[in-house]
């Protein structure tokens, strides 16, 4: 099954459904199944205070020191990638969606892709593990 590490606190957005889009600086063929892994690396100080600070994440996430770091948390479903302008453009399509807080959570400029998660749930049991960028393989029984 295909995965992708995202840095914390975003990993935990998307398991929260707090963030439902994806902005990646490429592109990816897969659809299908996506497993969510949250990386090893911890916010710097001067990042914790400005993301404990900031009222769009305090709401979701208000200790960053009690979040999982180094695991598999969650599994979605990648639907689809659209360039970041085309969505901008077509949001009245996307009437599920708190922009405000995908506007507040990721970076919707031009030359990105944003990729759309659906059927986001969070694993019973967080699996540590070591990730790795872009999209990467793990064998298991999901």
């Amino acid at each position: 099954m295909k995965v992708i590490s995202l840095l914390q606190p975003w990993a935990s957005l998307v398991i929260l459904n707090a963030k439902q889009w994806e902005t990646r600086s490429w592109n990816t063929k897969h659809r299908g199944p996506l497993l969510i892994h949250a990386s090893a690396k911890k916010p710097s100080h001067r990042e914790k205070e400005m993301f404990e600070s900031d009222p769009n994440f305090k709401k979701f996430v208000p200790d960053l020191d009690l979040l999982p770091y180094g695991a598999l948390i969650g599994k979605t479903i990648l639907t689809e990638v659209y360039d970041t302008t085309w969505v901008l453009q077509n949001r009245e399509v996307f009437t599920e969606y708190n922009w405000q807080n995908e506007f507040a959570f990721d970076d919707f400029s031009p030359n990105r892709f944003a990729w759309q998660l659906k059927e986001i749930k969070p694993l019973k049991h967080f699996l540590p593990m070591k990730g790795t960028l872009g999209l990467w393989e793990y064998s298991s029984l999901f």
